[in-house]
């Protein structure tokens, strides 16, 4: 287990959401503000999940609804990641200085 992500990583929804968080990081600062990170995150999950598909050599059309499905469904796990563990922790560190 030489690498931390792969393709075959990016194949599932575990894969997707860790990639979209930390993109979703990186990425953030520099889109638009009316763009908000959520939208950020569903984007970027779109864009993996169709890619893994690609990738895979997955060309048939209802696997597409099924990627865009799977891509909602990563969005909301990295979302959902983020505001139950970095926001609480980025919160009480500025309860602390204040």
């Amino acid at each position: 287990m030489n690498d931390l992500l792969s393709w075959a990583h990016l194949g599932s929804v575990a894969g997707v959401s860790v990639a979209v968080v930390a993109l979703t990081q990186i990425l953030k600062h520099y889109v638009p503000k009316r763009l908000g990170p959520k939208w950020v995150a569903l984007i970027l999950a779109l864009v993996l999940t169709y890619a893994g598909q690609l990738v895979a050599g997955d060309f048939a059309p209802e696997s597409f609804l099924l990627s865009a499905l799977n891509a909602v469904l990563s969005a909301g796990a990295s979302i959902g990641a983020y505001e139950a563990f970095v926001e609480p922790i980025a919160h009480s560190e500025h309860v602390e200085r204040s």
